[in-house]
């Protein structure tokens, strides 16, 4: 083989990798090995525009059994660290959000760039905020406190997000700092995301 032909090899490997990075719904796929491999490969040629069929599948099937090694890795470090975590909720919990600084109380602070997120004890809430304060009441706080392993672990937020998503869960508001990791739901979602964190533990 030319050193012509290993540098075009090497090119369409790289495209296809990123191709299926930009698809998370394909990694996890891929990562639980039911994909058709030869009709990913005619797909994935199509949209590149150049490789035979016979080279992209050679690549898809590399990228599979990367993703499987590093992903498995990476999951049992997480649910290792889930089930080290200590997880809280928390009811009546208000966001408030604001173009202008606020004193009031607060759980959490977040300065953005064009406004403020306060997380609040609702029932601090006892003066009366300014008239452009969006506030939403009557939430509850998942709070999980995780090992400092926590920080260097990849990962971590990924796994949870997409855990609440695969049971239509909504996050209303989500902070993750340091070791803290704090999940702001409608209250009729709070119980079933408790408990599937619960089932890590």
């Amino acid at each position: 083989m030319t050193d012509d032909t290993t540098d075009r090899t090497k090119s369409v490997a790289q495209q296809v990798r990123e191709a299926i990075q930009m698809r998370p719904s394909l990694l996890d796929a891929l990562n639980m090995k039911i994909v058709n491999y030869s009709a990913l490969a005619r797909m994935l040629q199509d949209e590149l525009g150049e490789g035979s069929t016979e080279a992209v599948k050679a690549a898809i099937i590399r990228v599979a059994d990367e993703i499987s090694n590093d992903r498995g890795l990476r999951e049992e470090a997480v649910q290792s660290i889930l089930k080290e975590s200590k997880v809280r909720l928390q009811d009546k919990i208000a966001v408030v959000i604001s173009s202008i600084r606020l004193e009031i109380e607060h759980i959490v602070q977040a300065q953005l760039t064009d406004q403020y997120v306060y997380i609040v004890d609702q029932t601090t809430l006892k003066d009366q905020l300014p008239e452009q304060v969006k506030v939403e009441m009557n939430l509850v706080a998942l709070i999980l406190l995780s090992p400092p392993i926590v920080e260097n672990t990849p990962g971590f937020v990924a796994f949870i997000t997409q855990l609440l998503a695969s049971r239509n869960l909504n996050i209303v508001e989500f902070i993750s700092c340091s070791t803290n990791t704090i999940i702001i739901l409608d209250s009729k979602d709070a119980l079933k995301a408790f408990s599937l964190l619960q089932n890590y533990r």
